[in-house]
């Protein structure tokens, strides 16, 4: 307490050093702590189910795809149950349910749980109950209840509580309200409802199983059991499993969070920074603590004399320089909530599971203490042990003369070489990042999406119960649409444009293959080139009557064309769409389909997967000859396309009242939420990287002002034995650069090293490790940062009066 209280009278004596150094640790706390609510937001804690580390996904690994969370048949989920390795399984199945009734028409995201799933969950309801085993008949059909998300509950009925018992017109039928879930429960939504799943061995819709495992069995002994069980099932039925060899998977489901691949690999490395950023801050106060203890080695060098033990003052000044961070963790804490609002803002909501919750919360706090005090004794440790061994016969001269004793002169250069060189790190991370953003914002994208709009809706399966009712509505809109005014072009399919396309096993006719491969496929309309503008390379474009009889034509994308061996016009040759074999039974066909077609055409590649990836290879079908609930319509307009959102729906409402628009994107919103993520990335990193360079600029002026400072009385000899100006200002110039050169040396091998994980943990698009651009930048930035750094000091020392510094001689 002695201690406290001496460190705290040092503090409110020395208050330019207290400020300096708490509103240093104040940036590097606060930027640590505000990184870590994210990733414990994210990462570690992510969802509220019980125990949620111990809930494990089924999967199979073939040599063409890894399915490491796989939609299975009703009956394969149950025999999962009877596996004595699982002590629980449950399953879910997401879809969509048209709101009708009392509200305005809506679809709803609507996810069926097996029975089980609330309790396996661990989640009581807000009020209300959650679906239990008596709310499945002894026929296997499901009672007509829901469970209301927080938010389709707020959506719905504002904070009425008085709601059970009331029903919801959902796909013609009246649905009874039974329970609100809590706003952190989102289960495969957050803005739906829950409904039970039935058991019916003729709905061959698939389920996703997941299960928790029986006490005393590892997940290798659960893996060789169910794997087992699927050798049998593939022998049962080969269609719904890989033709090779495969091996069975157990995901843990916390590994399968969309924040667990990229976006993951991208808060692991900006902790990184951060936490560079906080040793840059920590060696500036470190040099604050250094020059102070000039001042102080009479100080301690008394206490020594008259019996103090040198543990003594180490346990003193490391207990200044705790007490120094713990009040800069207090105002960090402060800087924590403004970032972790400023990330949250930043952070792509499609990399965040919608049940993580970012806040600064108890598990926050803790570590914001817990960084306070081990930077207190990080930055506070070398002034410390260096200050408890002064020169007692220096140190105690008169006072004058010991306070010119030069103190830790080759650490505090030590301490700005590696500010320097951690700056360059963190700047040559953000260049590369802000370099790989740049790129993909100008990628080629192979289409123009510059007035481009998809509008979707679904058709409720009981009205539009046949192929031909599905397709009269979307050809009929299709030519509504066409004649509206400011629409200048329109097609029509069911999702995948741009981006998101399904992916179907082919073959292709006259080369046999035994290795399952996977084409794109896009339904479109006949005005799909001039809605995209996206060039005709070869044979000719599907046409109206193409699309109005479901002709079995195709048209491929220029790498889909490589598929057959150089020199083979692919033109009148014909694919096969393995998986279109035996369609699902939601997805309609018409009674003459063959999933066999005819290649009338090519067209040039776009980008149909992602920004960053290379063009899939792509068939594009009439929209006609698939006729699935689900479809889209895509329109390039004269203006703004969001302007024509009410004509769109009026015209919708003009053909069925009660189908509702899902909300419209323009491809613009599109290829901005592809961006977000690498945008996330990329300014966070730019701005630690300014960051860094202010402190480490700030590192540079405090060693320069130190030393000339110290040097006063030689810089008054020089000039009165006849240096000039230059002279001295070439004198402390040489000084920076030194300490710079030798930092930007140690700096560019390290990050030549971080440039390689970066560039691979990242993905970085078409950005090199070694980007000469990006060093050449960084450094020339650190010389003119240093440059200025370097001025203030050096022009302070060419103005010296010799007279002035010699007085005392």
């Amino acid at each position: 307490m002695n201690d406290f209280k001496s460190a705290f009278r040092q503090l409110q004596k020395n208050p330019g050093f207290t400020a300096v150094s708490v509103l240093t640790l104040a940036l590097g706390i606060g930027a640590t702590t505000a990184l870590f609510s994210v990733i414990y937001g994210v990462v570690i804690n992510p969802y509220p189910y019980a125990r949620s580390g111990e809930i494990w996904v089924p999967g199979l690994h073939a040599a063409d795809s890894d399915q490491k969370m796989r939609p299975y048949r009703q009956d394969q989920y149950l025999e999962m149950t009877r596996l004595t390795a699982f002590s629980d399984v449950m399953s879910t199945r997401p879809g969509s349910l048209l709101l009708t009734g009392e509200f305005a028409p809506e679809t709803v995201r609507a996810v069926e749980l097996s029975t089980n799933a609330f309790r396996f969950l661990g989640v009581r309801p807000l009020f209300g109950r959650t679906i239990e085993p008596s709310d499945l008949r002894s026929s296997g059909e499901p009672e007509p209840v829901a469970v209301l998300s927080y938010l389709r509950w707020q959506r719905l009925f504002g904070a009425d509580t008085n709601i059970l018992g009331k029903t919801l017109r959902l796909d013609d039928q009246a649905y009874t309200i039974i329970g609100v879930m809590p706003p952190r429960f989102g289960w495969w939504t957050d803005n739906g409802l829950w409904v039970p799943m039935g058991i019916d061995s003729r709905n061959q819709r698939g389920v996703f199983p997941l299960a928790r495992l029986s006490p005393g069995v590892s997940s290798v002994a659960a893996q060789q059991q169910l794997h087992t069980l699927q050798v049998e099932l593939a022998k049962s039925n080969p269609p719904g499993f890989p033709k090779a060899e495969f091996a069975t998977t157990l995901t843990n489901y916390l590994d399968l969070t969309v924040a667990h691949g990229s976006m993951e690999r991208s808060l692991r490395l900006l902790f990184a920074a951060v936490g560079f950023l906080l040793l840059i801050a920590c060696s500036n106060v470190a040099n604050l603590q250094l020059a102070r203890a000039s001042s102080r080695a009479r100080e301690m060098a008394i206490r020594l004399s008259i019996g103090a033990a040198r543990g003594q003052l180490i346990r003193q000044l490391l207990t200044e320089s705790v007490l120094v961070s713990l009040v800069g963790g207090v105002l960090g804490l402060l800087f924590t909530f403004w970032i972790t609002h400023l990330m949250v803002a930043l952070m792509p909501g499609n990399f965040v599971p919608n049940e993580a919750r970012i806040q600064v919360n108890s598990y926050v706090l803790i570590s914001c203490v817990s960084v306070s005090v081990l930077t207190g004794i990080l930055f506070g440790l070398a002034p410390a042990l260096r200050l408890s061994r002064p020169d007692m016969v220096e140190s105690l001269k008169d006072e004058a003369r010991a306070s010119t004793t030069a103190m830790g002169g080759g650490l505090r250069a030590a301490l700005v070489v590696a500010e320097v060189a951690l700056a360059m790190v963190l700047l040559v991370g953000a260049s590369l990042t802000v370099r790989s953003f740049l790129a993909l914002e100008h990628v080629d994208l192979g289409f123009q999406p510059e007035n481009v709009m998809n509008v979707e809706f679904t058709l409720p399966p009981k009205k539009y119960a046949t192929w031909n009712d599905r397709n009269r509505f979307a050809l009929d809109l299709l030519d509504r649409v066409k004649s509206l005014p400011g629409i200048e072009a329109a097609t029509m399919g069911f999702g995948g444009l741009p981006f998101g396309a399904p992916e179907l096993a082919y073959s292709l006719e006259g080369q046999p293959d035994p290795q399952v491969r996977r084409i794109a496929l896009q339904a479109v309309g006949a005005d799909y080139l001039s809605t995209l503008r996206i060039p005709l390379r070869q044979g000719r474009m599907l046409t109206e009557q193409d699309v109005n009889r479901s002709e079995p034509v195709v048209v491929i994308n220029e790498t889909a064309a490589k598929l057959w061996p150089p020199g083979v016009d692919p033109l009148g040759r014909r694919i096969r769409l393995d998986d279109l074999v035996k369609p699902p039974p939601q997805l309609f066909t018409p009674t003459n389909f063959s999933p066999s077609l005819t290649i009338v055409g090519v067209i040039a590649d776009s980008r149909n997967d992602d920004l960053q990836s290379r063009p899939l290879p792509a068939v594009l079908v009439p929209f006609t000859l698939l006729a699935p609930t689900q479809r889209t319509l895509t329109v390039r307009t004269h203006s703004n396309p969001v302007d024509m959102i009410n004509a769109l729906r009026t015209q919708v409402r003009q053909m069925d009242p009660e189908l509702p628009v899902n909300a419209p994107q323009t491809f613009a919103e599109m290829l901005n939420a592809q961006a977000a993520q690498p945008r996330f990335v990329s300014l966070l990193f730019g701005l630690f990287g300014v960051l860094g360079l202010a402190l480490a600029m700030a590192g540079i002026y405090s060693v320069l002002s130190y030393t000339v400072s110290r040097r006063t009385r030689e810089i008054g000899v020089r000039i009165a034995l006849g240096a000039r100006r230059q002279d001295i200002l070439r004198l402390i110039f040489k000084t920076g650069a030194g300490l710079v050169g030798v930092g930007v040396f140690i700096g560019l091998i390290a990050s030549l090293a971080a440039g390689r994980i970066l560039v691979s943990q990242l993905e970085l698009f078409q950005t090199n490790s070694t980007d000469p651009l990006s060093f050449g930048g960084v450094i020339l930035l650190l010389i003119i940062v240093a440059a200025a750094a370097c001025f203030v000091p050096a022009r302070r020392a060419s103005i010296v009066d010799p007279m002035e510094s010699l007085r005392h001689e």
